[in-house]
């Protein structure tokens, strides 16, 4: 018997290497499950950076259509007074006799017209004036009248304009003031 295995050695070495190949196995998967974690870690971050990335792009995007949609801006700006004037030469020779007054009144208001309507082409117009909204109007003056409701626009001073959703100039107004 001295160098042979007993029938019970043999069978605790072999639960001992069933054991050892367990455990083997288990180390193995316990790896797999670490790297499987990992790389989901990593594809969550991808992820992340990938969304990150879209959302500056739309960002970008939304920047350089403003930045075209209102780079006229400054020269609408510079081009109010103009129809201001316009309006205003308009209004003062309307109701002449003379004939030669009537010709030009009636080319002014052509200009004007013409002005407007590139204006709408453009997205540019005029603050509407049904009621006083403090974003669009500028109150410079308050009357009282009999005529008109508390808060609401008796006179325009000067017409407000917006380009495209964007106040411009707003309208210089006189408002009602009930006592």
């Amino acid at each position: 018997k001295g160098g042979d295995m007993s029938k019970k050695d043999k069978k605790k070495a072999q639960e001992v290497k069933e054991v050892e190949q367990e455990l083997e196995q288990e180390n193995q998967e316990n790896e797999e499950s670490k790297k499987v974690a990992e790389l989901e870690e990593k594809l969550e971050q991808a992820l992340r950076a990938y969304a990150a990335c879209e959302n500056d792009k739309k960002i970008i995007e939304k920047q350089k259509t403003q930045a075209i949609d209102y780079a006229v801006e400054k020269f609408v700006k510079d081009l109010l007074p103009i129809i201001d004037t316009l309006e205003l030469a308009v209004k003062n020779i309307k109701n002449t006799e003379d004939e030669c007054a009537k010709d030009l009144v009636e080319g002014v208001e052509l200009t004007l017209k013409k002005m407007v309507d590139t204006f709408k082409d453009h997205g540019i117009e005029a603050v509407e004036h049904n009621e006083f909204d403090p974003n669009y109007h500028q109150a410079v003056q308050q009357v009282e009248s009999d005529e008109h409701e508390d808060g609401a626009i008796v006179e325009i001073y000067q017409k407000g304009y917006k380009l495209k959703d964007r106040l411009i100039r707003p309208s210089m107004v006189t408002i009602c003031k009930k006592n």
